[in-house]
């Protein structure tokens, strides 16, 4: 039995210095690059407003919905929502994702030739605070300064004249503003984005995923053969003070390590080679019988004095047209501070639904619509749902990344096990995971960001501890590295 032990002791130490080199390169990049992103949110920009902007809606507005869209031939839609912006409350009409939306007064009924790129401006200067704009763009791909994580596309990069470039990049479908930036915030993503996922390999993916598996392994494998020698190795009197420096911050610093490196492997392979079902989806489009439009509009008097988010014109399951009335969660122009805005904050309470051909009150609420749109996307019914919660903070299944809350979390008795997101203001697929994702979705929350820690202490006190962690890291892998150049 000690023969063994002793084999195997003699085993990791032999195993520990051959990976010792790889170890150490990986865990230099993969730390250091960590650490940049809670500096991301520390000192990056923030928004001068969290809610979006509000405006009063008469009974005119919403009595000339039909006479606009009759004037222009309008029937087939994607969305038509009645919406704040600059020159007061306007008709936005989507007939297509991938174009600019379609704007008209609802006054004057004058289609806005070209308004989506002025309306994402004025955005923009709402949520920023800002009033100067040096450029204005409209993107439709990811980059450095707006990464994947973001999800939403198109949008509009506004670059404000500032010192370091703040840039708001604005997602009109919702009036929302999708991400914020300057220089460097931006240097910092791109360094993540260069050393943690090794987007320079990008074009080369096979290359990249094999290369990172590669370090990860060996990272791991250290780890391991590392904790043998802590468990199996009595400490010796007189170690010299780098050895026991080293020995000390291991005993810390081994079980995240496992965490991180086991959890970063499941996470790159699923993301190369597991089934992708995520991502923001708009709802088909459907045909608008505007004939169908009361005139009755004297329903809206009720709200004459609440202001409003914005109005929805949606469909229910029997056809008939639904004005959705957003009524806000928060005032306009009002912020929040930035650990209830990464835990997650509802921007709306429950609506109200008005039947547009009566006038009158719909008995449709925001769960029986999720439902419906649900049901819809997926081609299934309700006797397949197993369970239906409305979200209104961020967690493992659906976190800050989705951006929008409150959604109706719609869980399905699939073979995938599917579980649909639904934004209730417009009939959005804001995601979708299937049982498999879940579990890497939990694996990566969990060990790798440890957002376990926010529900207990927040996510400034949970950045603190990985920072802490990281950088213990590095001191005990440049300590590594003193000790195998003194065995040289």
């Amino acid at each position: 039995m000690r023969d063994g032990k002793k084999v195997f002791i003699i085993s990791s130490i032999n195993w520990h210095k051959k990976l010792a080199w790889f170890g150490a390169i990986t865990l230099l990049i993969f730390a250091s690059s960590a650490i940049t992103h809670p500096m991301m949110s520390w000192f990056g920009p923030k928004q001068a407003s969290f809610f979006p902007p509000q405006e009063n809606i008469n009974a005119r507005h919403i009595e000339s919905i039909p006479e606009i869209l009759k004037k222009y031939k309008i029937s087939e839609i994607v969305m038509a929502k009645v919406i704040p912006a600059e020159p007061g409350v306007l008709l936005q009409v989507t007939v297509d994702n991938d174009k600019p939306r379609r704007y008209f007064h609802l006054r004057t009924q004058q289609e806005f030739i070209g308004y989506d790129k002025k309306h994402a401006a004025w955005l923009a200067k709402y949520y920023t605070g800002l009033k100067n704009i040096k450029s204005i763009e409209f993107q439709s791909e990811f980059d450095d300064a707006y990464p994947w994580v973001n999800r939403l596309l198109p949008v509009y990069k506004v670059t404000f004249d500032t010192d370091d470039n703040l840039t708001s990049f604005v997602y009109t479908e919702i009036n929302a503003s999708a991400s914020l930036t300057n220089d460097w915030k931006t240097d910092m993503q791109a360094i993540f984005r260069m050393l943690h996922t090794w987007n320079w390999l990008d074009k080369y993916e096979n290359s990249r995923i094999i290369l990172m598996t590669f370090f990860l392994s060996c990272l791991f494998a250290m780890t391991m053969t590392g904790l043998a020698l802590i468990m199996l190795v009595k400490r010796k009197k007189g170690i010299n003070d780098v050895r026991k420096k080293h020995r000390l911050i291991a005993y810390i610093i081994w079980l995240p390590l496992l965490g991180f490196s086991a959890s970063g492997t499941y996470h790159l392979l699923h993301h190369a080679y597991g089934d992708s079902h995520g991502g923001l989806r708009l709802p088909d489009s459907f045909t608008l019988n505007y004939d169908n439009l009361s005139k009755n509009t004297e329903w809206i008097n009720d709200y004459k004095n609440q202001a409003l988010n914005g109005i929805s014109i949606m469909i229910d399951h029997n056809k008939n047209i639904l004005y959705r009335l957003g009524l806000p969660k928060g005032r306009h122009g009002e912020d929040i501070t930035k650990d209830i805005k990464y835990s997650g904050m509802a921007l709306e309470k429950p609506a109200v639904y008005i039947d547009a051909s009566t006038g009158i009150i719909s008995k449709t609420t925001d769960r029986s619509m999720a439902k419906l749109y649900a049901n819809r996307f997926l081609n299934s019914n309700s006797d397949m749902i197993s369970s239906m919660k409305l979200l209104t903070h961020f967690g493992p299944n659906y976190d800050f990344r989705n951006k929008r809350l409150p959604v109706w979390q719609i869980e399905y008795k699939t073979d995938l096990g599917d579980m649909i997101f639904i934004d209730p203001v417009t009939g959005i697929v804001v995601d979708r995971i299937t049982a498999k994702e879940r579990y890497e979705s939990y694996s990566f929350s969990f060990l790798h960001k440890w957002n376990f820690l926010s529900m207990f202490i927040g996510r400034f006190a949970r950045d603190i501890i990985l920072v802490i962690i990281m950088s213990a890291a590095i001191v005990t892998t440049l300590l590594g590295i003193r000790l195998l150049l003194k065995k040289n």
